[in-house]
């Protein structure tokens, strides 16, 4: 197999299947209608990197909001943990424990899916995000880091993306979701993965090289700008890379990530250059871990 090969198939391999489609809606639809026995429930819907397409292997925190009804407002009035302790108390119970848990936005359900070789049977887990609508637009959602509640809108993150896609050939969401996978793959120094969206909206501006190409360059940008202000592209929320700025460590931690999967990356391309193609897809495989196959 050749890199643009080995690269096609990888692509291939970070879709979402049919069968896990149908898992993400069974699944939420029994989260949800558990949470409409306890809660006023107004509607519910899948959102986050799922719906943008961007979310890569194995599928996990899988994001629905659950938009709460009017006469549920009065929790607007108090710490958003004490709505976020409620569905973690009617989730808790039938999930159990040990696979619950709070995120900064969501309470987290864990399904306990193996993964072998990245790859799962379904879902392995979702972040229930309890909303509000907001009467200029978006959404209020729970931020557990201060307790408050903070405005978003998907569907604006939505638009941005399909806008990114289509500049860049249709390959924009490809070349992201790959990126999360090296992310994911190598011990997640850039958090969250939706910080790559925001960047890769930024970075890769098109037009539409290779793969490998335009992913050394995301890389080669990355490591001078991932200390930069990255704000909500809806304009509503806390910076994106917000833990980052916070935290020199974990700042220093994904600055050096990047600039090694780029010295990676380039070697990559100098042994495809010279002819050395298994030597190739070996630091391509390195970079991106067993979903990428070389044969």
């Amino acid at each position: 197999m050749d890199v643009p090969d080995a690269f096609w198939k990888f692509k291939s391999r970070l879709e979402i299947s049919d069968r896990e489609e149908r898992d993400a809606i069974r699944r939420r639809e029994v989260i949800c209608n558990e949470l409409k026995g306890a809660l006023e429930v107004d509607r519910d819907f899948l959102t986050g990197s799922y719906k943008r397409h961007t979310k890569t292997k194995p599928l996990k925190d899988v994001d629905i909001f659950v938009v709460m009804k009017n006469s549920e407002r009065h929790y607007l009035q108090g710490k958003s943990d004490e709505l976020l302790a409620l569905v973690g108390g009617v989730l808790e119970p039938i999930y159990g424990s040990h696979r619950f848990s709070l995120g900064r936005h969501s309470v987290r359900i864990d399904f306990g899916i193996k993964v072998v070789d990245d790859v799962s049977d379904g879902v392995m887990s979702f972040d229930v995000v309890p909303a509000f609508d907001h009467e200029d637009g978006g959404y209020c959602i729970p931020y557990t880091i201060t307790g408050a509640w903070v405005r978003t809108d998907p569907k604006v993150h939505e638009k941005l993306a399909t806008q990114a896609n289509e500049a860049l050939d249709g390959k924009w969401k490809p070349v992201v979701k790959m990126l999360k996978k090296w992310n994911d793959h190598n011990g997640k120094p850039i958090k969250p993965s939706f910080l790559i969206e925001v960047m890769a909206i930024a970075l890769l501006d098109g037009p539409f090289d290779s793969y490998p190409f335009d992913i050394r360059q995301f890389f080669s940008s990355a490591a001078e700008t991932i200390g930069d202000d990255w704000p909500d592209p809806a304009g509503l929320g806390p910076p994106v890379n917000e833990r980052l700025l916070t935290d020199a460590a974990l700042l220093a931690d994904a600055r050096s990530a990047v600039r090694a999967a780029e010295s990676k990356c380039t070697a990559a391309m100098r042994n495809e250059a010279a002819g050395r193609t298994g030597a190739a897809l070996d630091t391509w495989q390195e970079l991106f871990g067993p979903l990428f196959v070389k044969s």
